[in-house]
Parts: structure tokens; sequence; C-alpha cells
């Protein structure tokens, strides 16, 4: 069977697969598999309707898997990295006082400067901080609005942050908070290349928790890296890639961070390893293949895969 040029080995397969994942979540792995078409008064080609010629359900059912392992795989690393980075900024803003994640010296001075509606943005979201936590089920915080009034100490309240609010307190935080946190990671690590990370891996995150595809599509935020010799994991990523754009600016760019990142805060870590094989072993059609999800020629002997 030929459904718009593509061959369709076993409908019944075929048939379950739609019904559990649905026809328009599973058409975004049918695009890459699409041809170009010319369009009258369009300068450059447009995605058809028809798919190239030799493909088959197969390879969009097992593109949809590999994305999912992809997924799983960088699920579990950023719940490590989300769990060390929250430690630090806890640490960091702690020993200035148990509050010290509410304190306006904490942040820059815009964070604290009043709006048109007379509020400040830092009241607003220590505000939906102390929803989050009014609200929270855990059992630690249950036991503390028990036990205690007022507002929780850090090292408590921070349990019922999620990665957008370590995003936000980051963006905010002034230059010395910053490179304090920066510091843990790496004494070298300047701080913007830091907040960088967090940001790009603050989005990957959202698409694995939604399901959605992260293979071969544009990151949302692009990681930037250390420009010093002091960091040769990242020398490799400055060449351009394909149609211009650059490996960090794809999947390749935020793994390379992961894998940094877990090396730093777990140094017997074995991720990046495992990662490194389950790429090298995938069998992806090239609509589909590593230079889509940037990764370049000869990655696997960079240093930050070994």
């Amino acid at each position: 069977m030929l459904l718009r040029g593509m061959s369709i080995p076993d409908r019944n397969y075929a048939r379950r697969l739609v019904e559990r994942t649905g026809y328009y979540r599973l058409s975004a792995f049918y695009y890459p598999f699409r041809r170009f078409c010319e369009v009258p008064g369009e300068q450059d080609k447009v995605r058809c309707d028809r798919f190239r010629e030799g493909t088959t359900f197969d390879d969009v059912a097992a593109f949809y898997l590999w994305d999912k392992q992809m997924r799983l795989e960088i699920s579990d690393a950023i719940e490590r990295i989300e769990v060390a980075i929250r430690a630090s900024i806890i640490e960091v803003l702690g020993s200035l006082n148990p509050h010290g994640h509410r304190d306006p010296r904490s942040y820059k001075t815009s964070f604290s400067t009043a709006g048109e509606d007379g509020a400040t943005p830092i009241d607003k979201f220590t505000t939906k901080l102390e929803e989050a936590f009014r609200f929270s089920k855990e059992e630690y915080a249950k036991h503390f609005k028990r036990r205690y009034a007022g507002p929780p100490p850090i090292w408590i309240e921070a349990g019922t942050w999620d990665w957008g609010n370590m995003t936000h307190i980051l963006q905010y935080l002034d230059e010395k908070h910053k490179n304090a946190i920066a510091a843990r990671i790496n004494p070298s690590l300047p701080r913007k290349n830091m907040e960088a990370w967090v940001g790009a891996l603050n989005s990957v995150r959202n698409d694995c928790a939604h399901h959605s595809r992260v293979w071969n599509k544009n990151l949302v935020n692009s990681p930037s890296f250390p420009k010093t010799s002091d960091f040769p994991e990242f020398e490799h990523l400055r060449g351009k890639h394909e149609k211009g754009a650059t490996p960090s600016q794809k999947l390749y760019g935020a793994l390379v961070v992961i894998a940094y990142l877990l090396k730093q805060f777990h140094p017997q870590t074995k991720w990046h390893i495992r990662m490194r094989d389950m790429v090298l072993g995938a069998k992806l059609p090239p609509e589909v293949g590593l230079p889509t999800a940037g990764f370049p020629e000869g990655w696997e002997d960079e240093q930050i895969w070994k």
C-alpha cells in the first residue's frame, strides 16, 4: 500500500501506531521524509505533501522510537543536572541568609524596580514561589507548614522549584552570585556561558517533558561556549555546519553541555559513553541522519565523549 508515495508494509502495525500516537503528533516524524517542491511565486522550495521515493512507514516508526529513546536518556541526565544546580543555588544564596532567594540584595537592581502596577518583579516572583509551596503535597512541605510560621528557608522551599524557577533566578541574580554558582561547576567557567547552558537545557527539558521531537530541530535557546583554551572540549563546536548552522544550534550542542556538566558534577559518570555508543549504533535513514542533529564529522573522537 502507498500513501502519497510512502510504502506501508504492515497496515495493521501502522494503524495501531497512529491510534496510540495520534496522526498529528506522528506527522512531525513524517516531515523530514517529504519531498521539496517548487511553488509558483516562492523563491525557495517547500515541503510537498508527497514523500520521497523509497520512504516506508517503517522509517517513520523507527525515527519516532529513536527520538523517544533519546528523550529518555536526556531526561535522566537533565534530572541529575537540575538537582546539582539547585543545590549550588541553595549553597550560594543560603550563605547570605536562610531567605537569600527572597533578598533583593541577591539580584540585579532591576528586579526590585516597581512597574506601572506598583509591584516589583521580585515580589511577583516570590509570590509564585509561595503559592507553589503552599499547595505542595510533599511531606517536607506539609511538615514545615504544620510546625512553623512564615516563609520557609531556601533549602526547604527549593524542593518545589522547577527548572523554570531556577532559570528565572539565574537570569536576575547579580554578577557576584552568578560567578559563585558558575565557579562551583568550574572556577574558569564564565557566568554568561553557565546562564546560557541553563536556558538551553530548560528548553530541551520542556521538549522531553511534553514528549516533543528533539532530534533534528533547532534549539530554541542555543548554548554558548567559552572561547578560552581552558575548555578544549568545546573547540570542535566552532565550525560551520549544515546550511550554515553550527552544531551548537542543534541537539548536539545540548548533548555536549549535558556531557560536560555531568562530568563536572559526577566525575564517575558514564552517561557520555552510553550516549556516544547509542548514537554510533543507530541505524537512521539519511533524512534524519547524524548531520540533521548537528553531529559534526569525527565527533566521536572528541575529548568530551571519552
